[in-house]
């Protein structure tokens, strides 16, 4: 696949992508989106200067306006480019892939994701074509760095004060800028893990179980009545409940649809069963998308919903101009549990959790799309099959599984959800068999 993926560049620095290659790319996006005016930022990797830089002379070198936000979260970068004040924006992140990692997430003038199938295929065609002919026509730059206040303001629009304990864990990304000057004073929060380092020496910049030890133990230690953790770039933000036990983004999504009284609610392809019928429960329209934001955004745009998210805890709202803004999903969370004087654990009881096992399978990028498309055939007439973004198949609302090729990494997830551990052992043995059967 190459550096160019599904939603965004991405790729191992300095040996598949490099200032060389940043400058080429910088070109092409002006070349694509035919612009005057680009919104540029980056987080806080160790490789992010240079790159940044290298593509701000690209674009500067193509004759256009760069407006630079410097240091930036993706949350406050989305707020940003969806303001419709730039041609496109330029987002220099490998969010929460390992620090070895960089990469660019590309936006059109309201903020939706240039992927394969929007058009970051043409930017890839373009970069290819050009050469290394020096440029003589020269733009202009902007400190564009006070922007950000702009998404401050929103926030502190829409915080409330909150006294109990909660401990929030920045995984040494970029989230506490802006963020952590909203919450001052104002929310009674441990703050871990704030320094903003390309190293990440805390964890890796990816919240799963394995990396959010930390925050576990401080939430419990301390009383703490939630936790939060943000991914290397903050667009993504994941809760552990009171007990330290780690939300799964479904659970999240059904707690924010209730609280926003939600008519339509969006979510991708491997939400459980259960969450429709929750959804039904609160007489909000569901809507199923492909896994990924720029689907998600898409149809919330056409549909006018009021929310939508995803398994891996990106959410979005209508009043984010449709955008994921993990900050805002904090204040909305936090605001729930203040009007309901309960922790985090005990609104969620009226959602049961099935045992559930996630699973990722090494597969060769060049095949992985392949072996999905013949486990559908192979299945299909079978069970009942749906085939939005993978290979879905419900027995029930207690027992389902989902294959499905990632679009980010050279792996086959799985995402297996049973009754009781025996029915999990069972439908693993069946959903691994079947994949062995085509790799």
């Amino acid at each position: 696949m190459g550096i160019f993926k599904q939603y965004d560049i991405r790729g191992v620095y300095p040996t598949e992508i490099n200032e060389k290659i940043f400058y080429k790319i910088a070109r092409a996006c002006v070349k694509y989106f035919d612009g005057r005016k680009v919104l540029v930022g980056g987080d806080g990797r160790l490789s992010t200067p240079s790159l940044k830089k290298a593509l701000i002379e690209g674009l500067l070198d193509e004759g256009i306006e760069v407006h630079d936000l410097d240091l930036v979260s993706t949350s406050t970068f989305n707020f940003l480019i969806s303001s419709k004040k730039f041609d496109f924006g330029l987002q220099v992140t490998a969010s929460h892939n390992p620090k070895e990692f960089n990469g660019i997430k590309v936006y059109d003038d309201v903020g939706n994701t240039i992927g394969i199938g929007y058009g970051l295929e043409k930017i890839e065609e373009t970069f290819k074509k050009i050469g290394d002919e020096l440029k003589t026509k020269k733009g202009t730059y902007i400190d564009a760095s006070e922007l950000k206040t702009e998404h401050r303001k929103f926030l502190e629009k829409n915080i409330e004060t909150f006294d109990k304990k909660v401990c929030i864990d920045y995984s040494n990304g970029c989230g506490s800028i802006v963020f952590s000057d909203v919450i001052s004073g104002k929310i009674s929060a441990i703050e871990i893990n704030k320094e903003v380092d390309g190293h990440f020496p805390s964890h890796p910049p990816e919240p799963n179980e394995e990396n959010l030890k930390e925050l576990t133990k401080v939430v419990k230690e301390y009383g703490c009545v939630l936790g939060a953790a943000f991914d290397g770039d903050a667009d993504r933000i994941v809760f552990v409940d009171e007990n330290g036990k780690i939300v799964r983004g479904d659970k999240i999504l059904y707690l924010l649809s209730k609280f926003l009284r939600a008519k339509k609610v969006v979510h991708e392809v491997s939400f459980p069963p259960l969450f429709k019928e929750k959804m039904h429960e609160i007489e909000a329209e569901v809507i199923e998308t492909k896994v990924g934001r720029v689907y998600i955004i898409n149809e919330m745009r056409n549909s006018n919903a009021d929310v939508g998210g995803e398994i891996s805890s990106h959410f979005y709202f209508k009043e984010t101009n449709f955008m994921e803004d993990a900050f805002y999903t904090f204040l909305l969370v936090l605001k729930i549990l203040k009007r309901e004087k309960k922790s985090l654990g005990e609104l969620l009881k009226d959602y049961p959790e099935f045992p559930h096992k996630t699973i990722k399978v090494n597969v060769p990028d060049e095949k992985k799309y392949q072996i999905v498309e013949n486990i559908r055939k192979e299945l299909e007439g079978k069970f009942n099959v749906i085939s939005l973004d993978g290979v879905k198949v419900v027995f029930n609302e207690k027992d389902w599984f989902l294959i499905r090729a990632s679009n980010t990494e050279p792996v086959i997830r799985v995402y297996i959800e049973g009754k009781n551990q025996e029915k999990i052992k069972e439908l693993e043995r069946f959903v691994m068999g079947i994949i062995n059967k085509f790799i």
